[in-house]
C-alpha cells in the first residue's frame, strides 16, 4: 500500500507541473524507462544513457538548449524530492459509507465508499 501512495503522490505531483515542464519531465522519464528495460546491467544502461541521452533527446523534441533540459528536470526532480513525503502524508481517505447508508443512498454490504483527499497542507 505504501508504494501505492508513493506513485500515486509522484504521478499527482507531475500532473500539477506547468507546461512545457510535465511534458519535458514526461519525456525524459519514459526514455530513461525505455532504455532501463533494454538494460542488460547497471553498467550498460549507464552506456545506453551516454549513447542514447534522454536530455538529448527531450532538447531536439523541445527545440532547447540541453542544459536547460537537464537544469530543468534537475530542479523538477530535486523539488519532487523534496515534497513527496508532505504529498503522501496529505493523502488522505474519508470513509463516507454510514452516511450515504443512512441517507438511503448506498446499499450493499461490502459496499464501500470512500473520498480520497489530495489537497494537503502542502499541496500545489
Amino acid at each position: 500500500m505504501e508504494q501505492a501512495r508513493v506513485e500515486f503522490a509522484r504521478t499527482l505531483y507531475i500532473e500539477r507541473l506547468d507546461e512545457p515542464a510535465r511534458s519535458i519531465f514526461r519525456f525524459v522519464e519514459k526514455r530513461e524507462l525505455i532504455l532501463a528495460d533494454e538494460a542488460v546491467s547497471e553498467n550498460h544502461y549507464v552506456q545506453l544513457l551516454q549513447n542514447h541521452s534522454p536530455i538529448m533527446e527531450a532538447a531536439r523534441e523541445f527545440f532547447m538548449d540541453p542544459a536547460d533540459v537537464y537544469d530543468l528536470v534537475q530542479k523538477i526532480e530535486a523539488d519532487l524530492s523534496d515534497r513527496l513525503p508532505d504529498l503522501i502524508r496529505g493523502l488522505t481517505f474519508t470513509d463516507y459509507t454510514d452516511e450515504l447508508r443512512l441517507r438511503g443512498l448506498c446499499s450493499g454490504e461490502y459496499t464501500k465508499v470512500m473520498l480520497l483527499n489530495t489537497e494537503g497542507k502542502n499541496a500545489r
